[in-house]
Parts: C-alpha cells; structure tokens; sequence
C-alpha cells in the first residue's frame, strides 16, 4: 500500500487536503495512506514514504525537505488545485509522481 505524505508548516492546514483525497482515492478504489505531518518530521517519515508533496505556502522549504528526505519523490501541490482542495487533481499529482498515472 502506497503512502503519501503532505507537509505544510505544522501539519494542520494540509488536514482538510488529505480527508478530500482520500475521498478521492476510496471513489476510485486505489488503495493508500495519506497523512499530514509538520515540516519538522520530513526526515523522520522519508523511509515510510512512497511520494511526499508539499503544501504550497512552505515551497521556500522544498531545498531544506529534499536534503532531509533523500532519493523520496517529492513535489510542490499545485496552488490552484490547493485552493480549491480539489483533491481528486492532488491524488492525480501523487500518482504521477509515484509512477502510477
């Protein structure tokens, strides 16, 4: 089972993105975790996970995460997709970034 990890400063404001994603994910029947975490635990979840993105108002930390996470696929959530939680269009992005679109 996949497992997808959103990072924004404190863990919080990702929250309302998984619960969408993971509806997205349940209506397709693909298979997969998704958590939320702070940006102090990317080096602690990097040997967990298969894909990490991160929420768009912490993109100035995408360096500081890559160094912290090794070889883990990562990208930035798509501003506009974050706006509007469109988490069907992040799972997409995650998919992508795994291999698996």
């Amino acid at each position: 089972m996949k497992q997808i990890y959103l990072i924004c400063v404190a863990g919080l404001s990702t929250g309302m993105m998984v619960q969408k994603m993971k509806a997205a994910a349940k209506e397709e029947g693909y298979e997969c975790e998704i958590q939320a975490v702070g940006s102090a635990m990317a080096e602690n979840i990097a040997s967990k996970a298969d894909c990490i993105l991160l929420g768009p108002q912490i993109r100035f930390e995408y360096d500081n995460i890559r160094e912290a996470t090794g070889e883990v696929p990562l990208a930035i959530i798509d501003m506009k997709d974050y706006g509007r939680m469109n988490g069907k269009a992040v799972l997409e992005q995650a998919k992508a970034l795994m291999g698996e679109a």
